[in-house]
């Protein structure tokens, strides 16, 4: 069985799709993670609020920073 530097068997990764688009999680649990970001990504959208940020482009910008799964389900719904 493969496994990765640490200890994980690779097999175990699992995937989500998000409007279409397929986003490896690392860990089963990134599940739930995926599930809450794009409810957030889609009220926002739906209701244009962007708040603290001042405007749509900077809450991407400053979410496109943090890396990661919110980066991955903003691609997947074609904001970056």
């Amino acid at each position: 069985m493969a496994r990765n530097q640490h200890g994980s068997d690779r097999s175990l990764q699992s995937q989500i799709t998000v409007n279409g688009q397929i986003i490896r999680l690392s860990v089963p649990s990134d599940q739930a993670v995926v599930e809450r970001v794009a409810a957030l990504i889609d009220r926002r959208v739906a209701e244009d609020d962007w708040r603290p940020h001042s405007s749509r482009e900077a809450a991407l910008n400053c979410w496109a920073k943090l890396g990661g799964i919110r980066v991955a389900v903003l691609k997947a719904k074609g904001l970056l």
